[in-house]
């Protein structure tokens, strides 16, 4: 019989950024795989951007607890929050009627007629030392995956990994160098797996013909403009056909909501948005507004002049407003009521008056803060 599988990661779940867009976008990806029917769940790394908060934690309890009632579900560490620390076994020990397996080093896991080569993201230890070294490392590991897939000549092959592959793009549409742990694409080519599912890059592509990243399953950014989703992956058959006819990849995808980025002008006393901007299409997505002001006290964008920004923009009905202000860079760049501030605090607020950012609970959260910093440095 046919092996299907969901594969999807950098999922990016973050308490206090896109937290509603993200949780929708998760039980979607769960509910569509469930209807599907699929016999494996992969969790391909990033579930979180930083370490884990309660609320981030029991989501992804609940979630890994639903999958794994339905299918085994393979976990693989990725590089944000501390996925390589520890972070996950509390994840991995949820209970369900299916495994969790748990892999934060690369590792062989049998499911069924299948087996799976993993490969998490490297350990800091591990990206010590130069990139010729590391690559020697990857392209080992691999045909130590091929041997081991030569052991297994009935078992459905699939290999998983999260890392950067030299020539991939990101969504802003440049090569991905210099960024993290990269690797050549010629060992991956050289796999004897029938699909090859990468994650860490959030702009699904194909590298080679059996090679993929899926992206990310919903928009982290406002260069994200490309659909998101997952991949439903069918193997026909255990042995690997030359005409690619054992694999299927369906890319399901997800209702995650439209970034919108608009960039304005103010200059002599007046706000210009896009001439070609039509509101009806800012309804239900996340909309953030850029505002170029000529720098000096003489030039603030007022309070009463960003409210009014604002109730334009809402008037369209979008999930999330956000306005930025941001002051030419070829000018002074510290304003008048920045300038005048005493103290750290002072400043912050005048800046905060400016900007029209952060919300009132998080500027106190953030003073606090500010506040604990300053007695810890004036005490050492």
């Amino acid at each position: 019989m046919p092996l299907r599988l969901a594969h999807s990661g950098d999922f990016h779940m973050e308490e206090d950024r896109y937290f509603g867009d993200t949780a929708r976008c998760l039980e979607w990806f769960v509910a569509d795989a469930i209807r599907a029917n699929v016999d494996v769940f992969v969790v391909n790394g990033d579930l979180t951007t930083y370490k884990q908060t309660i609320k981030e934690r029991n989501l992804w309890v609940d979630t890994l607890i639903q999958m794994g009632n339905h299918a085994p579900v393979i976990l693989v560490a990725g590089n944000h929050g501390k996925e390589l620390d520890g972070d996950l076994h509390v994840l991995a020990r949820a209970k369900a009627g299916h495994p969790i397996y748990l892999c934060t080093e690369p590792d062989m896991v049998e499911i069924g007629e299948a087996a799976v080569a993993v490969f998490p993201y490297p350990r800091k230890a591990e990206m010590a030392g130069d990139g010729h070294s590391l690559g020697e490392t990857f392209a080992r590991q691999l045909d130590e995956f091929n041997r081991r897939f030569e052991q297994r000549p009935g078992s459905y092959k699939l290999f998983f990994g999260h890392f950067g592959v030299a020539g991939a793009r990101v969504s802003s549409g440049q090569p991905l160098v210099g960024r993290c742990a990269e690797y050549p694409l010629d060992p991956l080519r050289s796999l004897k797996a029938q699909y090859v599912g990468l994650s860490h890059v959030h702009l699904r592509q194909q590298l080679a013909p059996r090679v993929w990243y899926s992206g990310s399953l919903s928009r982290c950014d406002y260069s994200e403009v490309e659909d998101k989703g997952y991949h439903l992956v069918t193997l026909n058959s255990p042995e690997l056909r030359p005409d690619l006819s054992d694999l299927d990849v369906e890319f399901r995808v997800s209702p995650t909501r439209r970034m919108v980025e608009l960039h304005a002008v103010y200059e002599d006393g007046a706000l210009r948005l896009p001439d070609n901007l039509d509101l009806a299409t800012l309804k239900d997505s996340r909309v953030k507004v850029v505002v170029t002001v000529p720098n000096g006290p003489d030039h603030l964008l007022s309070r009463e002049q960003q409210e009014n920004l604002r109730e334009k923009l809402l008037a369209a009905n979008p999930a999330e407003l956000k306005v930025k202000i941001e002051h030419d860079a070829d000018l002074p760049v510290e304003s008048g009521p920045i300038a005048t501030a005493h103290s750290a605090e002072e400043k912050l607020r005048a800046y905060w008056t400016m900007k029209g950012v952060p919300p009132v609970d998080r500027q106190e959260r953030l003073l606090t803060k500010l506040a604990e910093v300053e007695k810890a440095v004036l005490s050492a």
